[in-house]
């Protein structure tokens, strides 16, 4: 072969390396731990202001933690607190009161592309010394910014088991540990 033929095929050769070398980086999160800092705005349904059901807008901080099973799969805690206490009307007499209230959730994960994770989970909402099960879904987006960090953005929607409605827009920064980064 050419000298010139070579130095082309050993150069394709090279690139599609170095290719297949930043694509495995890029989605290598099999090992990888991950712990999320969030602050966003939490919107209630069924709130109840001035003797008025209405949706509110609650400020809130989440803290979530993630372990890589695989480079699309994963499982996770997630965490997270309204900033304010509020009542919820509950039929037609009932009220509850809510104050700050903490959820927490263990969930699954799956990385559907290179930018977007859909999250599902069952956990539970405490606040007053009352207890709701919830159910979550969600949708996060990532970016990575250098090896061991991600920022992002998420969305999440709750249902408080035979009480309310919530869904949640946060911004968040991400720390990868271990795996391949």
């Amino acid at each position: 072969m050419p000298a010139r033929a070579q130095d082309t095929t050993a150069a394709v050769a090279h690139d599609g390396a170095e290719a297949e070398h930043h694509a495995g980086s890029e989605h290598g999160m099999a090992g990888t731990h991950r712990i999320t800092l969030g602050l966003g705005h939490t919107n209630i349904s069924q709130g109840l202001i001035d003797g008025d059901t209405r949706w509110l807008a609650a400020a809130s901080w989440s803290l979530n933690y993630d372990y890589w099973l695989a480079n699309r799969w994963a499982v996770g805690l997630q965490s997270d607190v309204v900033l304010e206490q509020f009542v919820i009307e509950h039929g037609d007499q009932e009220q509850l009161e809510r104050k700050y209230p903490v959820s927490i959730a263990p969930v699954a994960l799956f990385k559907a592309t290179k930018l977007l994770t859909l999250v599902g989970g069952v956990g539970v909402e405490y606040a007053s010394g009352e207890a709701i099960g919830l159910t979550r879904l969600g949708l996060e987006l990532g970016w990575h910014v250098g090896r061991r960090w991600e920022v992002g953005g998420a969305l999440v929607w709750d249902n408080k088991w035979g009480y309310y409605n919530s869904w949640a827009i946060a911004f968040s920064a991400s720390r990868l540990f271990g795996g391949n980064h």
